[in-house]
C-alpha cells in the first residue's frame, strides 16, 4: 500500500463509523426500489445500468474515489466492467481489508486524501464515485482534476448523497417525515432526532460537508448524459437507524415499507428538487478547463469557503430554523429535567 500524500483537509481520522448500522438501502424491498428508480427494473443494479448504457463497453482503468474496504471495485472487477481498478483512500485500515479482500484482481490501492486531487498512476477512462464525493471538502479542486484526467470519452459515474449540507433538512422535509413516522405502529416508529451539527463534526467531520455542491460543480466539468433521481427524503429519514422496525416481523415490515417508499415516491414526484441520492453518469466537458478568469475565481470561491469555515469552528451555514427551534426545546427539557432530579434528591 502506497502513501501518496496527507493533508489538514477536513478529514474523517476514525473509520469505524462506517459500515455500521441500519441503512435504508439493507431493506431488500429499499434496494430494489432504487434499482428500478435508476433503470426501471427492480432486478437490475446500478452497475449493469451503467453498463447497458454504454454498450456494453470494458474500461481499462477506473479510479475508485474514497474507496473504502474495497467492496465497489470488486464487484465491478468481477461483473467484467473494468479490467483493472486503482482505489485510494485516508483510513489505513479500510484500505489493508481492501487489498486483503482483492485477492488475485487487478486492483492497487493507494492512502490518499482525496481533497489534495494527487491522484496516482494515470490513464484512467472511468471514475467511480460511490458515496464518495459527499465526503470531499475541496470539491471544485477534485472534480477539476477528474476532468483533466479523463479522456474526452471517459466516463465519471456517480452514485451518491446529494442531499442537505450535513443532513441539515429543511423544516418542509423533517415536518413530512415526521408525519409519515407517527403513521407507524408504535414499537416501529423510528426516534426521530434532529441531526446535531457539532455532533455531527465530533463523529465525522467529513460527512455530508459539501453534499449540496455535488451536482453543481459537477455541471462545471462534466456533461451530464444520464441523471436519475432515488429519491429518499422520507423513507431514509425513517428507516435508516431504526432499530425498531429492523427487528419487527417481516411480514409487519413487508407492509410498511411499501407505505413508506409509495410515501417516499410521491414526495420526490411532488417536489423534484428533493432527492437525496442520485446516480448520474457524465463525460468530460474539456473546454470548461480552458476559461482560465473563470477557473481562478472558482479556485478563490473555495479558499474563500474554506477559510471562512476554519474562522467559525468547521461551520459553513446559518443553522436551519428547524434546528433552531429542535435544539432549543431540548436544552429547556434538559434544564427541567435538572432542576426537577435537584428537587426530588
Amino acid at each position: 500500500m502506497e502513501d501518496q500524500t496527507t493533508s489538514t483537509q477536513v478529514l474523517n481520522y476514525d473509520p469505524g463509523v462506517y459500515y455500521q448500522g441500519r441503512y435504508w438501502n439493507d431493506y431488500e424491498y429499499v434496494a430494489r426500489e432504487m434499482n428500478r428508480r435508476i433503470s426501471g427494473d427492480p432486478d437490475m443494479p446500478w452497475s449493469e445500468y451503467f453498463r447497458r448504457t454504454t454498450g456494453g463497453r470494458v474500461f481499462k482503468k477506473a479510479l475508485i474515489l474514497n474507496c473504502g474496504n474495497g467492496w465497489v471495485e470488486r464487484d465491478l472487477l468481477q461483473r467484467g466492467l473494468i479490467a483493472e481498478a486503482v482505489g485510494v483512500d485516508y483510513a489505513d485500515s479500510l484500505l489493508e481489508a481492501a487489498r486483503a479482500a482483492a485477492g488475485d484482481l487487478p486492483a492497487r490501492y493507494y492512502r490518499l486524501d482525496t481533497n489534495t486531487a494527487a491522484f496516482p498512476e494515470g490513464d484512467y477512462d472511468l471514475v467511480v464515485n460511490f458515496a464518495a464525493a459527499h465526503h470531499i471538502t475541496y470539491i471544485d479542486r477534485v472534480f477539476r482534476k477528474l476532468a483533466e484526467l479523463l479522456p474526452e470519452d471517459g466516463y465519471f459515474v456517480n452514485y451518491d448523497y446529494v442531499g442537505p449540507h450535513r443532513n441539515q433538512y429543511s423544516t418542509q422535509q423533517w415536518l413530512a417525515a415526521l408525519a409519515l413516522n407517527a403513521r407507524l405502529p408504535a414499537h416501529m416508529c423510528q426516534v426521530m432526532r434532529y441531526p446535531h451539527l457539532l455532533t455531527m463534526k465530533l463523529t465525522d467531520p467529513s460527512e455530508a460537508v459539501h453534499s449540496e455542491l455535488v451536482i453543481p460543480v459537477m455541471k462545471r466539468y462534466f456533461h451530464i448524459l444520464d441523471h436519475k433521481h432515488m429519491g429518499g427524503a422520507l423513507g431514509y429519514l425513517v428507516l435508516t437507524h431504526n432499530d425498531r422496525f429492523w427487528n419487527a416481523k417481516p411480514e409487519e415490515q413487508a407492509h410498511w415499507l411499501k407505505v413508506i417508499m409509495d410515501a417516499d415516491a410521491d414526495y420526490l414526484r411532488r417536489y423534484p428538487g428533493s432527492s437525496m441520492f442520485d446516480y448520474i453518469s457524465a463525460r468530460p466537458n474539456k473546454r470548461s478547463l480552458e476559461q482560465t478568469a473563470q477557473l481562478d475565481a472558482w479556485t478563490r470561491e473555495e479558499e474563500a469557503r474554506e477559510a471562512t469555515a476554519r474562522r467559525n469552528n468547521g461551520l459553513y451555514y446559518r443553522q436551519t430554523l428547524y434546528a433552531v427551534i429542535f435544539y432549543r426545546l431540548m436544552s429547556t427539557g434538559s434544564t427541567i429535567k435538572r432542576r426537577l432530579l435537584r428537587r426530588n434528591s
